[in-house]
């Protein structure tokens, strides 16, 4: 080897120890997203928004409308019901909403959860539908209700019976928030499961859905065990459904979902 071709040949191998050791790293640029990703947050984001809307609606149904208008005397809730027919129906129509969420939001999280496990997402939506759909039968209930109070569909009967026929109604729409309950609770421990195999978000959120999902179920059971043991299971599914739900929401809006450091094989 000539002088000059030697002595090229040791600049080019100094010039590369100096890179590897001592030399700066240029800025590193974040991986671009591939199209399937992007669709991925795409559709995880629509999903919190959904999540976040049922938030604001459930409330209002299921907390504030009885609260208001439900009582323990049947005559008392048939009167109530009467003098204020508008926010009843209120209930009604965000009631409604509710149930489209619903459905929208078994699709989304099957679409986003099911490189996971199609066995299991598949069973976590259809709990979901599963629920939207006692939900239209209480709708249907609410509406049964109205049409009695408001437009005298049960003109036929005295005003005690009426208030016994209303008063059953009511009574029949709130053992069907449990039945919904049961159905919920299973799809939240389904996704509890789903989150924690996934890398879609941190793991913590899986566990607190999975106490979520077991505090509904637990309300449930105990309401059709001992209907005088609401209040008690009332605050236990707020103490272990909201700090889940509300991370796994927010996570969903504001984060999207994780980019996957590999894609998952589809199992059953």
């Amino acid at each position: 080897m000539s002088a000059p071709t030697a002595s090229l040949a040791a600049s080019i191998a100094a010039a590369d120890r100096a890179t590897a050791i001592g030399a700066p790293d240029e800025p590193r640029r974040p991986p671009r997203l591939d199209g399937n990703e992007r669709q991925q947050r795409r559709t995880a984001r629509i999903a919190g928004a959904l999540y976040l809307a049922i938030f604001v609606l459930g409330p209002f149904v299921y907390f504030y409308v009885p609260g208001e208008l439900f009582h323990d005397d049947a005559a008392t809730t048939a009167a109530e019901i009467s003098a204020n027919t508008g926010l009843f129906t209120a209930g009604i129509i965000a009631e409604t909403m509710i149930v489209g969420v619903e459905i929208a939001l078994a699709g989304l999280l099957w679409q986003l959860f099911r490189p996971v496990s199609q066995a299991l997402a598949l069973s976590s939506s259809l709990a979901r539908v599963g629920e939207a759909f006692v939900q239209t039968v209480s709708v249907l209930l609410a509406g049964a209700v109205l049409i009695a109070v408001d437009r005298g569909g049960l003109s036929g009967l005295d005003a005690d019976q009426r208030g016994e026929t209303i008063g059953f109604l009511v009574d029949l729409m709130g053992f069907g928030v449990m039945v919904w309950g049961l159905l919920f609770g299973l799809h939240l421990l389904l996704l509890g499961v789903l989150v924690r195999r996934s890398e879609l978000m941190p793991r913590s959120i899986g566990a607190l859905l999975m106490l979520a999902g077991g505090g509904y179920l637990a309300q449930s059971y105990a309401h059709i065990v001992d209907p005088d043991l609401d209040g008690v299971f009332e605050n236990l599914v707020v103490v272990l459904s909201v700090p889940g739900e509300l991370a796994f929401a927010g996570y969903l809006l504001f984060r999207g979902v994780r980019r996957q450091r590999s894609l998952p094989e589809l199992t059953r």
